[in-house]
Formats: structure tokens, C-alpha cells, sequence
């Protein structure tokens, strides 16, 4: 069966995050990356094979904390596992960028069967969830997908973001729904141009998504009104590692379609 594993990399200051990555090449040379679906496009640091690239194009990019400028090039190829575009125009970064990132631009076009029990992606395979458990996708103008949850009758729009390594709210909804969340401690937390901020680390109350539900967990507040700017359609929450891994996940990027599997 066509797939790639995942490499779970732990957080060494929080337990149950963690950084998902992916080994893939870009023109045959070999390169690790962070699979971001909450990133809109493909970014590679800077070294002398991609420095060697001419600049195509200037795009503004926003993090949870910062804004950055991103230098287009065009690769001949890249590729993780099955998944092989070539031509294919990413962001150079610096070398000061956190990770090299798999965005929503290579995998948009794809069916992806995340086993988070076995850290393996089946791609494109035949399965399909019981129909039950389906549910409408919603992508943003950059492909990212967005997905309802709800805590006790109140819907909230998250962004299911595999390059998140822990869930972030946003500190307009926490302040909003204060029964919701409890403080615990202060965090460290860096967005995806590298910039390093010290943030409220809270516990959320359980949550169900689709037929499953959620129980109660840590997340970190930010204003994410910076990322809610950039796209069209605002975010409540971006679900990242720390809760994603307690079950398996089924999206069909181009039907449009997800749905959340049994817990592993």
C-alpha cells in the first residue's frame, strides 16, 4: 500500500507534544520535513543546492506571532513517499527557520489516512470510513482544512494543524468562554518563522469531534487575530499534535471530506 511513515519527534519541555516529520528529496537529494497542514506552502531552509535557485516571486507570509517575507523558487522535483510534484515552486527560507515544512500546497491533492497507533500515512488508498462518520471539509483560500468541534453545545472552528506540536486557542476565546479553560503555567512557544514567545499554558475541558470525544488536555492561549487576518475564514483553535495523536485520521483533500477513527 502506497504510504510514508512519520517520525514522531517528543517535546523536551512538554510532554504529549511532539514535531511530526517526514523524510523526502528534493531533486534526488534527501531532506526532512515537518508535515504542516497548517501551513499553506512548501518551505525549505537555505543551503547551497537551494541557494542556487533564482527568486520567482516575494510572498507576505503570517505566523502566530510574527510576519515574514517568503523568496518563491522552483524546484525540478519533490517528493515524500508516493507523493512526487515536479517543477514545483517553495519558499527558501533562511537558515535561522525552524524546520523544513510540508505545507498544504503537495498534499491538497491527496487522500490521506493518518494511523497515529502506528505513525504511517496511507495515500490515496481505496478505504473509506463508514458514512456515518464522514463529515463536510471546509479549506480556506490556501488549503487549510478546517474542521467544527464542540464543548457542550458550543461549535468552535479549528484548524487541524499536524505542525503544531501542541493546540493553541485563541485568548479571545478564552476570555470569551473562561468555563472552558483553567491556568496552569507559562510556555514557551515558536511560531513558523522561528520567533520564541513565553505563553498562558491552560487546561481546556474535553471536546468532541465529530463522533469522538476528546477529554480534558493542555493547550496554549495566543491572539491568533495575526492568522485569522491572513486567510478568510477566522480560527478558534488550531488542533495541534498533542491531541490529533489520540486518534486516527481520514481526509479527502480534493472531495472535501474527513472523518475521525477510533482511538488508537
Amino acid at each position: 500500500m502506497n504510504g510514508l511513515d512519520l517520525i514522531i519527534k517528543p517535546d523536551e519541555e512538554e510532554p504529549g507534544a511532539a514535531e511530526v516529520l517526514v523524510d523526502g528529496t528534493i531533486g534526488g537529494r534527501a531532506y526532512r520535513f515537518l508535515l504542516d497542514t497548517g501551513a499553506a506552502i512548501t518551505r525549505v531552509k537555505c543551503d547551497d543546492y537551494i541557494s542556487a535557485f533564482p527568486s520567482v516571486e516575494k510572498r507576505e507570509t503570517s505566523g502566530a506571532f510574527s510576519k515574514s517575507n517568503l523568496d518563491l523558487v522552483i524546484v525540478p522535483n519533490i517528493a515524500i513517499g508516493p507523493i512526487s510534484r515536479d517543477n514545483f515552486t517553495l519558499a527558501r527560507a533562511t537558515l535561522a527557520a525552524p524546520n523544513n515544512l510540508i505545507g498544504m500546497d503537495l498534499l491538497k491533492d491527496h487522500r490521506l489516512h493518518f494511523h497515529f497507533d502506528t505513525n504511517r500515512i496511507d495515500v490515496d488508498s481505496e478505504y473509506h470510513p463508514e458514512v456515518n462518520d464522514i463529515h463536510e471539509l471546509t479549506l480556506s483560500k490556501k488549503s487549510h482544512p478546517y474542521i467544527d468541534v464542540q464543548f457542550d453545545g458550543l461549535k468552535a472552528r479549528a484548524v487541524w494543524d499536524t505542525g503544531a506540536g501542541m493546540t493553541v486557542v485563541d485568548s479571545q476565546f478564552v476570555s470569551n468562554n473562561p468555563s472552558l479553560f483553567r491556568s496552569i503555567s507559562m510556555s514557551r512557544g515558536t511560531d513558523s518563522a522561528g520567533v520564541v514567545r513565553e505563553t498562558p499554558l491552560i487546561a481546556m475541558k474535553s471536546m468532541t469531534v465529530g463522533n469522538t470525544t476528546f477529554p480534558a488536555h493542555k493547550v496554549v492561549a495566543i491572539d491568533l487575530s495575526l492568522v485569522s487576518a491572513s486567510t478568510d475564514i477566522p480560527v478558534d483553535l488550531i488542533m495541534g499534535y498533542n491531541i490529533i495523536r489520540r486518534a486516527n485520521w481520514w481526509f479527502d483533500f480534493p472531495g472535501k471530506k474527513w472523518a475521525v477513527l477510533k482511538n488508537p
